[in-house]
């Protein structure tokens, strides 16, 4: 049985020794300040902003990182609370302002409220003493962390990019909230029914058949890519999801028929797909809950919604985890599935290919292509230009090539997949592995599953059959409001360039 033991040094210090059918020293028997010191001579931050120690042990490390970079923030790893439980009670002073971090789920609770705007990076350091003992663990919170860094620059990244037309958008589009059903009416209305999550990955194509018997026994939420494709395909998504803000994404409902399906768009989404869409509209916003440093849930709501719904009530949240896939998972938690399918969910260049034939990618560049030209020669030039890395593939034999983005994702999927309550199917048939997940062939499940009484369309139909129309005196109030406000600002401002002659 392993144990960490504490001794007294000659100097009166405590120092740490672990027992595992050998003996290995944390620190120094006799002056673990000075070792620690000799220890970070040689370690540099750069342009880092934050040092992520493995390992915690004592904290003498800590110590000295802090003397040689006072100020940097320090977070520390540490897989055994025996330890962590030690080092507070001989050495606390080292562990003031550092959060231990024992698993990747303690991670969120930091980095969702560090200021990404002045974050420049994590340095790591390593206690080789302590890391050595656990390596392998180590080393995976260290990339769990450093995927979660990554996922919040590029989070904050499309804020910066995007957060202008965001404000735009919602404006543009506040007309239909009065006119269209709120997501959150759903909740909780499709509890026992299965949700089929449809994406546009390259092994669609190969679910067809199996798809088209599903509409009876389950919810189909379709990306927006899919969409095109599924109409190709003769299938009715019950749910057709867009988050984009951006014009392109209009290309994805250029010549779709709406019979059949509601479109679940985001508010931030580019108006005219809102304003032309003539089926049913059931409105979303994008949300995020976190638990704050402090263990409160947190929520961090799209720019310009908190007041929006300070004035028109509450919409329903949606989370996302960067792509309108992981937003549709979120969806149907929220409508209270009982597992959640994914098709189409490849996360991979499947066939080198990067989307299903019949997206709205694919059907721009088949005018290009030429006999020294082809769609797979398009497809590989698109391929080359990413940062590409292989990963395990569908059903464990092999890899297949993936990229950085697709990989974050993925991850997202892995995680959520073992923090849900519901049973979560890889039915995509190729594509990238995503552990947590359950590999079953679509044709097996629809084999399976009975027609559902009542079918999910009339459950839809149900919920979005009572008065939608809403009474948009009170928003329209507070717009003119802002508008005088924005009026007097702009007064002021214009006198004080006045003042100053420019």
């Amino acid at each position: 049985m392993s144990s960490f033991i504490v001794k007294d040094t000659p100097g009166g210090m405590k120092t740490l020794l672990y027992r595992n059918g050998r003996e290995v020293r944390i620190h120094s028997a006799y002056d673990p300040v000075r070792e620690a010191e000799r220890a970070v001579e040689g370690f540099s931050v750069g342009r880092a902003s934050m040092i992520a120690v493995s390992v915690l042990g004592l904290g003498y490390h800590i110590g000295a990182l802090r003397s040689r970079f006072p100020g940097i923030t320090i977070i520390a790893f540490e897989r055994d609370g025996e330890v962590v439980s030690i080092a507070r009670e001989a050495c606390p002073e080292f562990l003031e302002g550092v959060r231990v971090i024992g698993s990747p789920g303690e991670l969120s609770s930091i980095f969702e409220e560090i200021d990404m705007s002045g974050f420049r990076g994590v340095a790591h350091y390593i206690h080789r003493p302590s890391y050595l003992l656990h390596a392998e663990f180590y080393d995976a919170l260290y990339r769990e962390m450093s995927q979660y860094v990554s996922s919040k620059i590029s989070d904050f990244l499309t804020r910066f990019e995007f957060e202008e037309r965001w404000v735009e958008n919602i404006l543009r589009n506040l007309p239909h909230l009065f006119f269209s059903a709120r997501v959150g009416r759903l909740f909780g209305t499709f509890r026992g029914v299965p949700g089929i999550i449809v994406s546009a990955g390259p092994s669609l194509r190969g679910n067809e058949g199996p798809l088209s018997l599903m509409r009876e026994r389950g919810l189909i939420v379709a990306v927006d890519t899919a969409a095109p494709v599924l109409q190709k395909m003769g299938v009715v998504p019950h749910i057709i999801m867009t988050l984009d803000a951006q014009k392109h994404s209009i290309k994805h409902f250029l010549g779709l028929r709406r019979e059949g399906s509601a479109l679940c768009p985001d508010m931030v989404c580019h108006p005219p797909v809102m304003r032309d869409f003539r089926g049913r509209r059931i409105i979303s916003t994008t949300s995020k809950y976190y638990t704050s440093a402090g263990g409160v849930l947190a929520r961090e709501a799209t720019p310009l919604m908190e007041w929006v719904e300070n004035h028109v009530g509450p919409i329903g949240d949606v989370q996302s985890g960067g792509s309108v896939a992981t937003s549709a998972f979120d969806l149907l938690l929220n409508l209270g599935c009982s597992t959640i399918i994914l098709v189409g969910q490849d996360l991979a260049y499947t066939g080198r290919e990067i989307h299903c034939s019949g997206t709205h990618h694919n059907d721009e560049w088949l005018p290009r292509s030429s006999r020294v030209l082809n769609l797979d020669t398009i497809n590989q030039n698109v391929i080359r230009r990413r940062k590409i890395k292989y990963v395990p593939a569908y059903g464990g034999e092999g890899l297949v090539i993936s990229d950085f983005v697709f990989d974050l994702y993925r991850s997202w999927f892995e995680d959520s997949a073992g923090k849900v309550g519901v049973e979560v199917i890889n039915a995509t048939g190729g594509g990238a592995r995503i552990a947590g997940t359950r590999e079953e062939p679509l044709a097996s499940i629809a084999g399976r599953l009975a027609f559902l009484k009542p079918a999910p369309s009339d459950i839809l139909d149900r919920v979005l059959s009572g008065d939608l129309k809403g009474d948009p005196e009170e928003m329209a109030r507070a717009i003119r409001a802002a508008i005088g406000d924005l009026e007097e600002l702009r007064g002021e401002a214009a006198g004080a360039i006045a003042g100053t002659g420019t």
